[in-house]
């Protein structure tokens, strides 16, 4: 992807278009993709080889045989991310080194706030305390694939999601590729397709209302799996109706208090209106 985009990126943004935001894709996340990889690399063969322990355990690993807790190692990671993005934001120079540095990279909402690697990371740590190892490093895949298949497909769509930037073909994009890949990494197709719906529903919504789907993914991916391997459909009904009366009820509450808070104020300020011309 790397290399296409070295040799057609001059053409792409001559043509313009949906071309060239295709190109911008692409380049994007092909580091997205290299950076999945390498998570996932290093979790795998960290264990293979007893360098690094499972981050998904109940109990508190031994440190005497020398291996890291996984769990431990992410958390490393994301303080060292944080603090570089931190760096970044507090310190012009440093920002404005980072941006000329990795341009084309970093879209224009994240020249001033945290990149996607800043969720990135800890997107796969909770992965990663969610399931097996095999299964933790299926959900980053998802992410690194998946969502290079939804930001392509929003590039060329026509079709959009209600008044959202995202386009249709960036969701079937998304949940074929994921599908496809839980398939080819052993997943029976049924719980392959019902995880990728939870993704891909997951990195819908997680666009429409702002929250990062670096972040989102992964997690969705792991618990994915496991809702489809252990269905409890009619108790993820009773607590998601649960949750919507509550929330219904407590915004009732608020609204009540608020409109009768209003009330009292423009009853203070009446009278205080009424003295004020008595006295005058």
């Amino acid at each position: 992807m790397l290399v296409a985009h070295k040799l057609f990126a001059k053409q792409a943004e001559e043509a313009g278009g949906k071309v060239q935001r295709l190109a911008v894709e692409v380049q994007r996340k092909s580091f997205h993709i290299i950076g999945g990889c390498i998570v996932c690399g290093t979790y795998h063969y960290g264990l293979k080889y007893g360098f690094l322990s499972s981050a998904f355990h109940a109990t508190p690993v031994s440190t005497s045989s020398g291996a890291m807790d996984g769990g431990t190692g992410f958390v490393s990671l994301c303080f060292v991310s944080w603090t570089l993005e931190a760096s970044r934001i507090l310190i012009p120079a440093v920002n404005k080194w980072y941006l000329s540095s990795f341009k084309g990279l970093i879209r224009e909402k994240e020249k001033k706030k945290a990149a996607g690697i800043a969720y990135f990371l800890p997107g796969a740590m909770v992965a990663a305390l969610a399931g097996p190892p095999n299964v933790a490093n299926l959900g980053v895949l998802f992410l690194s694939l998946g969502d290079a298949a939804a930001s392509m497909g929003t590039a060329v769509g026509t079709i959009p999601v209600g008044s959202s930037e995202r386009k249709v073909e960036g969701s079937v994009g998304c949940f074929c590729v994921c599908s496809a890949l839980g398939t080819w990494c052993g997943l029976p197709p049924r719980i392959a397709m019902l995880s990728s719906a939870f993704v891909t529903t997951g990195e819908l919504l997680a666009e429409v209302i702002g929250l990062d789907d670096n972040l989102v993914i992964p997690v969705l991916g792991v618990l994915g799996i496991r809702i489809a391997l252990n269905p409890q459909y009619d108790k993820m009904a009773a607590v998601m109706g649960t949750g919507l009366l509550v929330g219904v009820a407590l915004g009732a509450i608020v609204g009540a208090t608020s409109t009768r808070k209003k009330a009292q104020i423009s009853s203070a300020q009446g009278t205080a209106s009424g003295q004020t011309v008595q006295y005058a």
